[in-house]
C-alpha cells in the first residue's frame, strides 16, 4: 500500500483520537439486586424505619428514563414509618476521582401535592460507607409536583489532588405525614475528561509507530507540536476559573432548585469558630426541618389532608402556617433577630 493511503487512513484514526468522556461508571438499575455484588451500598437510616427501602422501579408510577420499563430505582414515602424521617442512602462503588470528572443521572420527583426531595453527596475516603462524617452535600432537587425525568449534571471540583472516593444519592423526607410521595434514579453514570495533550500523545505514538519513512515522521512530529501547543493555549483557564479544551464540553453543576419559601443556599455557622461552612448530613436535616416546622395553632381547625393518587399525603395551608424572621437594625449598627409567630399563634 502506498505511503499516502497510510496517510489518510491514520488521519482519520487521528481525527477519531479527540479527547472524549470516558465512563468510569454506568448502571441502569435493569435489576437492582445485582447493585450490592457491583460495589453499590444501599443504606436505610430512617426513623422509624418504615417498609420500604429502595426497590426496582414500578412502572405504575411512571416507566424508566431509558430501558426496560421498570429499569431504575425507586424510593417512597414508606421509607419511614408514618410520621418519622426519610434518609435513605444509595452510595456508588467506589472510584477514582479527579477534578473535571462529572457525576450524570437522570432523576424524577412525583411530588403529587407532597414535597419530595434527593440529596447528592461526595466523599473522598476511599470505600467509606460513614455518611455521618465522611460526605460532603454537593446539591440537592426537591418538587411538590411530578418534574418529569430531568437530566442531572454535577462537577468534580476543589480537589488538591487525585482521590478515591464514592458520590451518594440520599431521599430526604422531615416528616411522612405531611412530605413524600415517591421519587425515581436511573443512567447514572461517571465521566472521566483525559486532557487533550495525553490523548494527543497517544495518537501520535501509535501513527509514529505504523511510520518508518524518514518523511512521515517529521510530518507527524510537527503535527504534533501544533496539536500539543493548541491544547496548552486551549487549556488556560478562561474569566469563571473553568479549563476550555478543544472537542471537550466541560459540564458546571447546576444551580441547585429554591426552595419553596424562598430560601438560597444552606450553611451552617459553627458555634465556637463562627465560620459558616457547608452543613454535613445531620446539619442539613435539622436546618431543613427547621425550615419546615409548621407553627401551633391556636384553638385552630387541623388542615383537610387527603391522599394523594399514588399514595402520597395532600394538605391545604394557609397563611396561618407561615413563619418567618425579622433582622432589625439599630441606630448604633448593632443588628437584632427574632422570629415572627404565624397569624393566629401566641406570642
Amino acid at each position: 500500500m502506498k505511503p499516502i493511503n497510510h496517510l489518510v487512513g491514520l488521519l482519520v484514526a487521528a481525527a477519531s483520537c479527540s479527547a472524549v468522556a470516558v465512563p468510569l461508571l454506568s448502571e441502569g438499575f435493569d435489576d437492582i439486586r445485582a447493585l450490592p455484588a457491583n460495589g453499590w451500598v444501599l443504606i436505610n437510616n430512617s426513623a422509624p424505619p418504615g417498609s420500604t427501602s429502595w426497590f426496582q422501579g414500578n412502572p405504575g408510577f411512571f416507566p424508566a428514563a431509558a430501558g426496560p420499563a421498570d429499569s431504575y430505582i425507586a424510593a417512597n414515602f414508606n421509607n419511614a414509618a408514618f410520621g418519622g424521617a426519610v434518609s435513605n442512602w444509595l452510595l456508588t462503588p467506589e472510584v477514582n476521582l479527579y477534578n473535571g470528572e462529572s457525576l450524570n443521572f437522570s432523576l424524577r420527583l412525583l411530588g403529587e401535592g407532597a414535597l419530595d426531595r434527593v440529596e447528592v453527596y461526595f466523599s473522598t475516603s476511599g470505600a467509606s460507607t460513614d455518611v455521618s462524617n465522611s460526605f460532603s452535600l454537593l446539591t440537592a432537587f426537591e418538587a411538590d409536583l411530578d418534574t418529569g425525568w430531568r437530566q442531572r449534571a454535577v462537577l468534580v471540583d476543589g480537589l488538591t489532588g487525585p482521590a478515591s472516593g464514592r458520590f451518594g444519592f440520599r431521599y430526604v423526607v422531615d416528616d411522612t405525614s405531611l412530605n413524600g410521595n415517591y421519587i425515581g434514579l436511573d443512567s447514572v453514570s461517571i465521566n472521566a475528561i483525559p486532557e487533550p495533550s495525553t490523548v494527543a500523545l497517544m495518537c501520535l505514538g501509535a501513527m509514529a509507530l505504523r511510520f518508518r519513512q524518514r518523511w512521515c515522521r517529521r510530518w507527524l512530529f510537527a503535527g504534533g507540536m501544533a496539536s500539543l501547543t493548541l491544547a496548552a493555549h486551549a487549556a488556560s483557564p478562561d474569566q469563571d476559573g473553568v479549563m476550555r479544551f478543544p472537542h471537550v464540553q466541560v459540564i458546571a453543576q447546576p444551580a441547585t432548585q429554591p426552595a419553596p419559601s424562598g430560601g438560597g443556599f444552606m450553611a451552617y455557622k459553627d458555634p465556637v469558630t463562627g465560620k459558616l461552612t457547608s452543613p454535613n448530613p445531620e446539619q442539613a436535616a435539622l436546618l431543613t426541618s427547621a425550615l419546615r416546622v409548621a407553627a401551633p395553632l391556636a384553638k385552630q381547625a387541623p388542615p383537610q389532608v387527603a391522599r394523594a393518587q399514588h399514595g402520597g399525603v395532600r394538605l391545604m395551608l394557609d397563611e396561618r402556617h407561615d413563619r418567618f424572621a425579622v433582622a432589625r437594625k439599630a441606630a448604633d449598627g448593632s443588628v437584632t433577630q427574632s422570629c415572627e409567630p404565624a397569624p393566629g399563634e401566641q406570642k
